[in-house]
């Protein structure tokens, strides 16, 4: 006797029962991921439903397999032949959107070009207003420019800071991050007292900091994408 399949209620039952095991570590990933594409069931409008490796729902449009949200319905009559499951291309998350903007160079230029661009004005501004000192161009470029230049190069400067590893796993990221913060300011301020007229101190002050930033909070990642 051919079995029959299982109701909505039924499939939702098993995905929770699935989600559970798995947020309670009961079974790993990949026999969640298993567990959830074997799940079907059929609505009222004799629809096959099924899930995602991902945990999310898809449903059978007689050709393709396309998101969507199953309704809790009462199980159909009949029991139509089960389609095998090839989930038709979904439309990209918010958070996919996120990993792929990390993959460019946007977020790692995004706030140099923010605090180079306001220094930038601020410099024209207080030349408008009579200062003195000129406009700092050089600064905003390495605000900008060093950054950009360690992310192209960041593959072969990962390989040799896997060496500093050990040094990261020494110290949490928080102070970590109060000593990529402090030392650059400390040793622009002693800069600033040697040297005070131009903008020589502030350029060193970018370069310094954004280099010991990056050297010291950065976790390498030699395989994979960074």
């Amino acid at each position: 006797m051919e079995q029959q399949p299982m109701t909505l209620n039924q499939m939702m039952q098993a995905y929770q029962q699935l989600t559970n095991d798995f947020n309670t570590r009961k079974i790993d990933k990949t026999t969640y991921s298993a567990a959830l594409v074997r799940l079907r069931a059929i609505d009222e409008e004799k629809r096959w439903w099924s899930c995602t490796p991902e945990g999310g729902f898809v449903w059978y449009d007689g050709t393709h397999w396309l998101p969507g949200q199953p309704p809790m319905v009462s199980p159909p009559k009949g029991n139509p032949s089960q389609p095998s499951i090839q989930v038709a291309p979904q439309t990209n998350s918010p958070s996919k959107g996120w990993r792929k903007l990390a993959t460019t160079p946007f977020l790692a230029i995004l706030p140099g070009v923010v605090v180079g661009g306001l220094w930038f004005l601020f410099t024209l501004l207080r030349l408008i207003l009579g200062g003195t000192g000129g406009v700092d161009i050089l600064t905003p470029v390495i605000l900008s420019g060093v950054p950009l230049l360690i992310w192209l190069l960041r593959k072969p400067l990962d390989k040799l800071l896997l060496p500093l590893q050990k040094f990261h796993k020494s110290f949490p990221y928080a102070i970590r991050l109060g000593m990529a913060l402090t030392v650059p300011m400390l040793l622009g301020c002693g800069c600033s007292t040697i040297i005070t007229s131009g903008y020589t101190a502030m350029h060193f002050t970018a370069l310094i900091s954004t280099l010991f930033g990056y050297f010291l909070l950065r976790s390498p990642k030699v395989n994979g994408n960074s």
